[in-house]
């Protein structure tokens, strides 16, 4: 499977067609990268609050879920330089990291949903 790219700039009618290899997570980063808090519009401020508040105490209360702790007993036993903090406390590798949180805020929500004409996904899905 290849990653779909986006044309920076193109002219329609026979004209030239500039590519980039850039995907359009590489564009959707940039775009984040770049954004400035005073930029985002009162309403997503408000949506940030909830999802994040949402995925943080669902994944403090995953803390004591057997799964949650044997993910937090592997990133003792894999090491590597602790940068990344994990929720409930310590630090691990970026990817442990990413794998543990995740699992947690995961954990107990299950991220139902159920998919109707114009709905999303769970609001949560890309915290």
């Amino acid at each position: 499977m290849t990653a779909k790219t986006l044309n920076e700039s193109s002219q329609e009618g026979g004209g030239s067609v500039t590519k980039t290899n850039k995907t359009m997570v590489e564009s959707l980063a940039k775009w984040v990268a770049q954004l400035e808090w005073q930029d985002l519009s009162a309403e997503a401020v408000e949506a940030l609050k909830k999802r994040l508040l949402d995925s943080v105490g669902v994944a403090i209360g995953a803390l004591e879920g057997e799964p949650i702790q044997a993910i937090r007993q592997m990133t003792e036993t894999f090491g590597g330089k602790p940068l990344v903090t994990l929720i409930g406390g310590g630090k691990t590798t970026p990817v442990d990291a990413t794998f543990y949180n995740g699992a947690a805020i995961r954990y107990l929500d299950y991220n139902d949903s159920f998919l109707a004409k114009e709905e999303t996904c769970h609001p949560s899905d890309n915290i």
